[in-house]
């Protein structure tokens, strides 16, 4: 299933990020292992997307932060969640190298931003979320979530 969202401002975004993840907690028997990949450009909203996420499931707030030097961060949260930054990997012998496919096969969350970049490696079952910036407005994202499971509702 796809669903495509405009949101104005980060109320938007936590909100979104909040019913994505409360629904796959309270489905988490039935999901689990579920990976989300994150694509958009620089400054889309890729980390405060994941944190909201995050912190709708109980991972501390100050622990949240961008992967990108660190490359994985892992929240406990309820579920565990993987957050992985892709954008510094340099190729695919090195996505692999991260443990990557042994995250996509644990019961927990994997979060993986600029998952693009690897597509072709990534889970078929991922659920693809898209974070658009509006050229008129910097405060207005366009997210489109394709392949969302069927049991997962966002209304």
């Amino acid at each position: 299933m796809n669903v495509s969202r405009e949101l104005h401002n980060l109320d938007d975004c936590r909100d979104l990020a909040g019913q994505l993840a409360r629904q796959i907690a309270s489905q988490s028997k039935s999901v689990l292992p579920i990976t989300i990949g994150l694509v958009g450009t620089l400054g889309a909203g890729k980390t405060q997307w994941t944190k909201f996420f995050a912190e709708s499931l109980g991972a501390q707030a100050d622990e949240i932060s961008s992967p990108t030097y660190v490359l994985i961060h892992r929240y406990d949260s309820q579920p565990i969640i993987h957050h992985v930054d892709a954008y510094r990997v340099k190729d695919e012998d090195e996505f692999l190298e991260l443990g990557i496919e042994e995250l996509f096969e644990s019961q927990q969350i994997t979060i993986v931003e600029w998952a693009d970049r690897f597509r072709d490696l990534m889970p078929e079952e991922t659920v693809w979320i898209t974070l658009e910036l509006d050229s008129n407005d910097s405060s207005h994202r366009h997210v489109t979530i394709e392949n969302l499971p069927p049991t997962l509702s966002l209304v």
